[in-house]
């Protein structure tokens, strides 16, 4: 833990102060409850470094009513996922996955004992609600966090997915270490195929705009991997989803369209945000207590018909190949699974524009039997305007005198049918030749 406080004095001490040249005045304890603390300095542990950091004394605990007691945590988020999630009694606590990770239930936890927790102002959330699922990996994630994810504790938290075996939550939920981010850059680079959601943990570093104008942001900046280094980002076609996510929040994003975007100065990890529960967060006051997770506001019809004709304008214009279009509903689980067949979208595609009827040659004067038939292959094409072509008399003149041919068109008329233009060009020259 990056954080103590000395019991004489109450003062609270950091993962600065040890080592000299500072010196500690008296006995340690935990900056939440009475428990004693130890410090331990900076060394290694089989050849990885492990930071300064304070730890319990040997053979004690957390007092009962203490946020900071894992045994007591793990409880009181198992009582609030709706049963989602179990703890043994040795504080290991697993959360299962669901298939549909996005259902939120419309009543609360059974026997619900509000009045009687004493630590549930440090997980609770607000509406809009995020699923029980998500709202669980973010108490999980919180409460990581105050520990400085030490990896004692981190090791506390076991995941299974729908369709698997357990886990262990780095795994599933990764960073904020670059050693984390990594191993998951890695995994994509493998392209390798996630048969349930992931979750990546970060500080907002930077709030940026793509040429569009519309803001992403970015949870680490120039992460080594290899012979180079990249950028976690998240991004959405929506910018209501993105614009709570300002400098210093605490986001926990959660879906299974990770990628590798490798074009740019540094290439990027990216996640398309679609939904507003693939995007917890929360900011973490002067004493150290997370405030409740939240969630963005949930996306409106009008909000995802107007992204979706922006798609279809830019595949229409020819422009690059983009990510994802946003879905036409919300469907909770559409980065696992296809949506239904029956899902009806928000604004239907346009009725293309019907073509025009074909001009058919005008009828031939049953009194003249000399009048000449139209050819099939002069029928106008029906993807540009007729040509304009001088008509032919009915009859020649009574004294012989012949009769001047009209001036061909400027540009040969295309014809309709199986042979296409340069067929119908063809067609035309030989007619030219024969007069």
């Amino acid at each position: 833990m990056h954080r103590a406080r000395v019991e004489k004095t109450k003062r609270d001490v950091f993962r600065h102060h040890i080592g000299p040249p500072h010196q500690f005045s008296g006995d340690l304890i935990c900056w939440k409850c009475t428990a004693a603390f130890v410090a331990v300095r900076a060394h290694t542990n089989k050849g990885a470094p492990v930071q300064a950091q304070y730890r319990l004394a040997p053979k004690t605990e957390h007092d009962s009513d203490c946020p900071l007691n894992p045994t007591v945590v793990t409880n009181h988020i198992a009582h609030g996922s709706h049963g989602l999630a179990e703890a043994d009694d040795r504080g290991i606590l697993r959360l299962n996955l669901p298939e549909n990770i996005s259902a939120v239930p419309t009543t609360g936890p059974d026997d619900d004992v509000t009045g009687q927790d004493a630590v549930r102002h440090t997980v609770a959330t607000v509406r809009p609600l995020l699923p029980p699922a998500v709202n669980s990996a973010a108490k999980i994630a919180q409460f990581l966090q105050m520990h400085d994810f030490d990896k004692d504790i981190v090791d506390r938290f076991k995941i299974r997915p729908h369709n698997g075996r357990a886990i262990p939550w780095g795994r599933f939920c990764y960073g904020p270490t670059t050693e984390s981010y990594a191993e998951l850059y890695e995994r994509c680079r493998r392209a390798e195929v996630f048969t349930h959601p992931i979750a990546v943990f970060g500080t907002v570093r930077r709030v940026s705009h793509d040429r569009s104008g519309r803001p992403y942001i970015v949870l680490a900046l120039n992460v080594p991997a290899g012979d180079g280094s990249f950028h976690v980002t998240i991004r959405s076609w929506h910018a209501s989803l993105i614009e709570p996510l300002i400098t210093g929040v605490h986001v926990l994003a959660v879906g299974a369209g990770w990628e590798i975007f490798p074009r740019g100065n540094v290439p990027q990890l990216r996640l398309w945000a679609d939904e507003h529960w693939q995007l917890a967060h929360w900011t973490t006051t002067g004493d150290g207590q997370s405030t409740a997770p939240h969630c963005p506001p949930p996306l409106t019809a009008v909000q995802r018909a107007r992204a979706r004709a922006e798609a279809r304008t830019r595949r229409a214009a020819g422009g690059p190949a983009g990510p994802p279009a946003p879905s036409a509903s919300p469907t909770p689980t559409e980065a696992i699974t296809p949506p239904p067949a029956s899902e009806t979208a928000v604004d239907p595609a346009p009725e293309l524009p019907q073509p025009p009827p074909a001009r058919t040659a005008p009828a031939a004067d049953a009194s003249s039997a000399d009048t000449p038939m139209t050819d099939p292959h002069d029928q106008v094409s029906l993807a540009q305007p007729a040509a304009i072509i001088a008509p032919r008399p009915k009859q020649p003149p009574a004294d012989g005198t012949p009769q001047p041919v009209p001036p061909l068109p400027a540009f040969p008329p295309p014809a309709p049918g199986e042979g296409g233009r340069r067929w119908a060009l063809g067609q035309w020259l030989k007619r030219v030749r024969r007069r």
